[in-house]
This record gives C-alpha cells, structure tokens and sequence, in this order.
C-alpha cells in the first residue's frame, strides 16, 4: 500500500498530535527529506542529531539569510539576521536586554505583578478565553515593562507584533505595524538619549562594546525583534502550556499538588509542545547533507518537535512526562544563534503558572474548540476557553 502523501507544512493546519505524526512519518524516511511547502516544497531534517548538527552549522546553514527575507524589510537590522562577527558584536550590544540589573530587579517582582495585573481583569468572571485574556497581554505587557516603555493596548502590542512576523504574506500590514510601533517609540527613545533613567532601554542606548554603541533605528529595531521574536514566542509557549495542563488530568493535578513539579512541567511542554515546530532556513550555497545534495537557495525546515519526540533520544517519545530527564532539548535552537532569551521565557512562564493556579481555583477546560495547536512553524491553540470557580 503507497504511503499517504504528506501534508504541506506550510499551509496545513496540523492540530494537535496530526503534526507530531507527520513529523515522525518524516523522521523514519531519512536525515533529508523533501516535504510540500507553502505550494512548492523544502528539505525536511527531522532526526535530532541532523538539526542540533544543521543549527551549529553556520557555513552551509547561516540563520540570518531567512531573516533577512522574511522580516528584516519591516523590523530592521538585528542579530538575529547578522551571522558572524556582525552577529556576536550585535548580540553583545543588546546584551542588556537579557540581563541587567533592571532585568533582575523585574523579575523579583514584576513578573508576578504584571501576571497579576492581567488576571484582575477577568478573574471575577469565571471563565475566559485565556488565549486572548492571558496569553496575548501577559508577555508583550512583560517586555513593555522590562524595557520602561510607555502603556500601549492590550490588542496594539500583540497586533503590532504578529503584523510584523506577517511581512511576507501581507507586507502593507506589516509596514503599518513598523510605522504604528515607531511613532510608540519615538518619543521615548528622544527622552532616554537625553536623561537616562534606570531601565532596559536606556540601558540599550548607552551600552558600549568595543567602543561601539547601537543608534537610534538600531536600538528601535532590536525592541521591534524583542516584540516580534520574544514576546510572540512566548505568546504561544502559554498556550501550549494552557492545552497541555487542561487536557492532562495527571499534569494539571501534579501542578496543584505540588509547586516543585512546575518547573519540570513547564520544561517538559517545552520538550513535547515547543512553540517553534520547524523552522525555516536558507542553504545560501550549494552543500550537502548526509549523503543529499542540497542546491543554494534551497528552502530548509529544521524539524524542532520532530527533534525533541526523536526516540532515539528520548523513550516513550509521545508521552508527556515531566518526570523524565530533561535531555536534547532544542526548543531555544543550538549553536551561534541560541535564543539568548530563553532563561526569561522560563520564567515568564513558571511565574504566569503559579498566578494563574492561585487565582483561578478549580481551573478546568471550558470548551474544547480550539485547544489544540495548530500550524507548523510557530504552533499554538486558537482559544483556550476555560472555566474556574470565582472567589
């Protein structure tokens, strides 16, 4: 019997586990595997040591080269679509970001108190789409914060952002989210060159590396790419963490019974359920890959859920099971370009867990539509409709 085809990866919904059955179909054809995408087609690695190999691979798989296609236009120059040199001096220089003493300062407190803030808005209801009342405020309130910017809408802050990783498909939204995000900056940025003050991005505009700062549009474009990069990921991070915990009777409750468990929870979401299911690359020269030939300008897909349910490294790959050894995790990425936010968006995501299961007790699955995620590179549930008894 011919095997099925192989849905496209670009343009397939894929809820829930139909994409982890893809991959794994994927994964047992080989290192190198041409799949549909987008109507045409790209060269699937699925098996770990492929991709963790292919990440740390910056000769024949540079990552700015994607970038510099799909969004560089609209969110300008950053680290993320520099390699090299360029990419190490741009990384240091928004170092910062990532860790400051504004930073630690946050997170002693902040984050808890900004996860707080968005509960009081719904919490009196007893029941929500946590989707768009937890999940698209909470991080992009978080970066907001850290950075010192001044208050935007719930809804311009995450629209700002999608519109932005949306170039390719609609560039005139995407140009009207730059313009929008930049008058939001502007005046801030004038007035921090003029008078510091203790935040991120004051501390943004007057770090110095090797005698060299960032200017303005470069420090404008680096908070675009926190928005669209960080806070976007994290946004479907929640999500996923939202599905697995209220359709695991097992996990949610080890959740409640013991708070110990919830970091190994959330590492294990991170394993099972990565926000990131695949993502793009460009082979800028001609190069090969186990044994396959792999022409310039070849459209590649590095299979990070694949990857992370490989049972060549993991047992029981399928099975969610925070008890297991939290190895070959490449959720973050590998190599030059590892994702250096990736200690914030654990704690964003443990902190938002322990406010939510304090102050939403009896939290349970509302309505099923929707929960399960969806989409190949960035994967998240349409809604989380949830139910829990208000005090």
């Amino acid at each position: 019997m011919a095997p099925d085809p192989l849905p496209d990866f670009g343009t397939g919904r894929l809820p829930g586990e139909a994409f982890h059955r893809a991959c794994a179909v994927v994964r047992a054809m080989g290192p190198v595997v041409e799949v549909p995408y987008f109507g045409g087609t790209a060269l699937f690695l699925a098996r770990h040591g492929d991709v963790v190999g292919a990440f740390r691979d910056n000769e024949r798989f540079p990552a700015g080269a994607h970038y510099e296609i799909v969004i560089e236009p609209v969110q300008g120059r950053t680290f993320e679509s520099m390699d090299g040199d360029d990419h190490n001096l741009y990384r240091q220089l928004a170092q910062p970001a990532f860790r400051s003493r504004a930073i630690e300062r946050f997170d002693a407190g902040g984050l808890a108190a900004t996860a707080n803030e968005v509960v009081d808005g719904f919490a009196g209801r007893g029941r929500a789409d946590l989707m768009a009342d937890f999940c698209a405020v909470f991080p992009f309130w978080v970066i907001s914060r850290k950075l010192g910017l001044p208050p935007a809408g719930d809804e311009s802050l995450r629209r700002w952002s999608f519109d932005l990783l949306g170039f390719v498909s609609d560039p005139g939204a995407a140009r009207a989210a730059r313009d929008e995000f930049d008058e939001h900056l502007a005046p801030v940025i004038e007035e921090r060159r003029r008078q510091p003050t203790d935040d991120v991005l004051s501390a943004l505009l007057h770090h110095e590396v090797d005698g060299r700062r960032l200017d303005d549009e470069e420090v404008v474009a680096h908070v675009r790419m926190f928005f669209a990069a960080g806070a976007a990921t994290t946004y479907h991070a929640f999500g996923n963490l939202l599905y697995v915990l209220l359709t695991h009777e097992s996990a949610l409750a080890a959740a409640l019974d013991d708070p110990q468990r919830r970091p190994a929870i959330v590492e294990e979401l991170l394993r099972w359920e990565p926000p990131l299911g695949a993502l793009p690359r460009i082979a800028t020269r001609d190069a090969e890959w186990q044994g396959t030939a792999i022409p310039a300008g070849s459209m590649l897909l590095f299979g990070i859920a694949a990857a992370n349910r490989d049972p060549a490294v993991h047992d029981r790959p399928d099975e969610f099971d925070p008890d297991r050894d939290p190895v070959g995790l490449i959720s973050f990425g590998s190599g030059p370009h590892f994702c250096p936010g990736s200690h914030l968006a654990r704690r964003e995501l443990l902190t938002g867990l322990d406010v939510l299961l304090e102050r939403l007790p009896g939290l349970r699955l509302d309505d099923p539509a929707g929960v399960e995620p969806v989409s190949t590179t960035l994967r998240a549930p349409e809604a989380v409709h949830a139910a829990w008894n208000p005090a």
